[in-house]
């Protein structure tokens, strides 16, 4: 029994309910048979004291009439001679006697205690207790009988103790048979209880039958389909557990219990555990749809398992038939494959290496080539780890190792841990940096490119500590990137930058400001009313405000980017195209999309001088801006030469450190006051 669980019908303390049953038919018998007992003995003890009374008078007339006789027949009898005739009659003699004429007692035969009643009765007190009188006339006076009450009824009380005797027997005789009939309940009741006490322990019992033709027989088989069901349920339960319910693989808690099996119980061998990325699978959902993914994810998952089983036999030969390797699916595109009983590590890297050959291979699927781009992290075992999540999590970050790294395969070395390590504390730390308010925008100059005025500035992030020291965003970054930070830090930067702006146009400087949107702020289905929420917060007039997205954003679902920019854009608000020529966006999906601004990336700018091709690519860009009536931002520029490039081919605005690194916004104050007196002394 599980610690907390509640005893149940073993544990009883009173008695059962045959006994419960047997008792209170008993008590109810024994009280029924009292009253009819003590009816009877009643009766018959009134019918004995009449029938008493009776006797008592019959006989006290019948010594009246005999001395009436003995008076007739002689006038001069010796009245005591009378007496002790009557006394001597053998009936007589238990009783007391009395003969008493014109007040005269002549006759006085009796014991004190009848002497003593037959007073009483005489003053009228009348006689009680066990001493019954009666009293009969005779001629000159009464004669007085008196006797006991048990003598009387000796011979007429029998009724009340044969009609006790034989209820009483057929009580007992009622009572075991009760006995019997209750232990024909409570037996087949406490066998149900045992089904239920081992059912509710093991969720298993065998099945309880009982031949009584009645309702318990009924009861039974009710209770062992319930414990069928229940049974069944149980085993669907654990099915979906512990299994992949797509794909029929176990899942991740099946396969971690498995690790720790293996761990615990087969010391001494050396094993793998692989993790596997199938990087390009949702992509391929995507593309074929929910009823034909279901298809293609069961061919996978086969061409998968034929795999396995293929490079067992090739690496694993003694024990691919024993022991065969065990896949998983731990979620989405993410598989696992626990192998033991390689006879080294050299063997694990062998079967890694194999295994990400086969699962890169092309294969056909309704008339597609599909490729399934898989990566591998793999954890040697028990080396590299003492229990199961521990594995799975090294092996993971030699999987994310790989991926970084546009590698198929990678084990997990220490250094990946410690590298692991430091990135939690990083992590740790720019979420401390968000509540101590660390992070701030900072503005790179956009420079009007044929007056040189500074136009506008683009808001970039910045994280300075306290100590006035600043974190390369090249490190932060992509780190909020990956642990999901960046939508904070860009919601932090976005408002900063509303607030900055709305104060320069406050003191005489309505230049524009630009913002990055990072992909977690844009999937936010709030995102058009943050924007709308921050310009109202800091008082920026929303002509102001520019919203640079990169195209893969944008791109990956323009319905939405529409719904989404054009209510902003409906009030002013500029959008920028960013990194335009680095995604996958079409010339059919930009004529449909909300842009103002397209802005050419800084790699086609720095290649101006070292790649042939690179004039010619911002040649045709700037060609369609034109053609599409946007307006175009240079950015990446360095040198004159790139900046006069740009400006005799009609590109307007650009930006790059030729006018100066991102900076704070009192700095760019001043930088901006200087350009404006330049420009100012370049006219005159």
């Amino acid at each position: 029994m599980s610690e907390g669980q509640q005893p149940i019908a073993s544990e009883r303390k009173g008695p059962g309910l045959a006994a419960r049953f047997v008792l209170a038919f008993c008590g109810l018998f024994l009280v029924f048979g009292s009253g009819v007992v003590f009816t009877v003995w009643n009766n018959d003890r009134q019918n004995a004291d009449r029938h008493a009374t009776d006797v008592l008078r019959r006989e006290a007339r019948s010594i009246a009439a005999q001395m009436d006789i003995a008076e007739r027949d002689s006038q001069q009898i010796d009245t005591a001679y009378s007496l002790e005739l009557v006394v001597s009659d053998p009936a007589a003699e238990p009783r007391g006697l009395r003969i008493v004429a014109a007040d005269r007692v002549l006759a006085d035969h009796g014991a004190p205690a009848f002497r003593k009643a037959i007073g009483e009765f005489v003053r009228g007190a009348g006689a009680g207790g066990e001493i019954l009188v009666a009293a009969a006339p005779m001629k000159g006076g009464q004669v007085y009988v008196a006797a006991e009450r048990r003598v009387l009824r000796h011979g007429s009380m029998g009724t009340a103790a044969f009609v006790a005797s034989l209820f009483f027997g057929f009580g007992a005789l009622a009572a075991l048979i009760a006995w019997f009939m209750a232990r024909s309940i409570s037996d087949p009741l406490s066998r149900l209880t045992a089904f239920a006490e081992t059912f509710g322990e093991t969720f298993s019992a065998a099945p309880v039958e009982f031949k009584t033709g009645d309702e318990l027989e009924t009861l039974g088989r009710a209770v062992n389909q319930m414990g069928e069901r229940v049974q069944a349920t149980i085993r669907r339960l654990q099915r979906m557990a512990y299994s992949d319910i797509a794909t029929g693989l176990p899942n991740h808690e099946r396969f971690t219990r498995d690790v720790t099996e293996f761990l615990n119980t087969r010391q001494g061998e050396t094993g793998g555990l692989f993790v596997v990325r199938l990087d390009r699978l949702d992509r391929i959902f995507d593309a074929v749809g929910h009823d034909a993914g279901d298809e293609l994810l069961a061919r996978i998952v086969n061409r998968f398992a034929s795999a396995v089983r293929a490079i067992d036999r090739m690496v694993r030969t003694e024990h691919c038939v024993t022991l065969p390797s065990q896949l998983a699916r731990l979620r989405g595109g993410d598989f696992a494959i626990l192998a033991s009983s390689f006879r080294g590590p050299e063997d694990a890297a062998r079967f890694a290496q194999l295994l990400a050959s086969a699962l890169n291979q092309p294969f056909d699927w309704r008339e597609h080539k599909l490729v399934l781009g898989a990566a591998i992290g793999a954890a040697i075992l028990p080396q590299d780890a003492d229990d199961a999540d521990t594995a799975i999590r090294h092996a993971m970050l030699a999987l994310s190792a790989a991926r970084a790294d546009n590698g198929r395969m990678k084990f997990f070395t220490k250094a990946l841990d410690r590298e692991a390590h430091a990135q939690l504390a990083f992590e740790r730390e720019m979420r401390a940096a968000l509540e101590r308010n660390e992070f701030k925008a900072y503005f790179q100059p956009k420079v009007d490119l044929l007056s040189g005025r500074v136009i506008g500035a683009e808001a970039l992030a910045r994280w300075v500590k306290p100590d006035r020291t600043m974190v390369s965003p090249g490190r932060f970054i992509p780190a909020a990137e990956e642990n999901g930070l960046i939508g904070s830090i860009s919601e932090v930067i976005l408002r900063d930058a509303c607030w900055k702006a709305a104060d320069w146009a406050r003191e005489g400087f309505p230049l524009s400001v630009a913002v990055n949107i990072s992909p977690l702020q844009f999937a936010d289905e709030r995102f058009t009313d943050k924007i709308l929420r921050a310009m109202a917060d800091a008082g920026l007039s929303p002509d102001r405000m520019e919203l640079e997205i990169t195209e893969s954003v944008a791109l990956e679902n323009p319905e939405r980017a529409l719904r989404l920019l054009e209510p902003l854009r409906s009030l002013g608000v500029k959008v920028s195209l960013d990194d335009f020529g680095c995604g996958h966006s079409s010339l059919a999906s930009l004529t449909r999309l909300p842009f103002d601004i397209i802005k050419i990336d800084q790699q086609f700018v720095r290649a101006l001088a070292k790649d042939r091709h690179a004039p010619a690519i911002i040649e045709m860009i700037l060609a369609m801006a034109a053609s599409l009536d946007y307006t175009v931002v240079a950015e990446g520029i360095e040198t004159e030469q790139e900046a006069d490039f740009l400006r005799r081919r009609g590109c307007q605005i650009g930006q790059g450190f030729l006018w100066g690194a991102a900076m704070p916004a009192p700095e760019f104050l001043r930088f901006n006051a200087e350009r404006a007196n330049v420009a100012q002394r370049g006219v005159a």
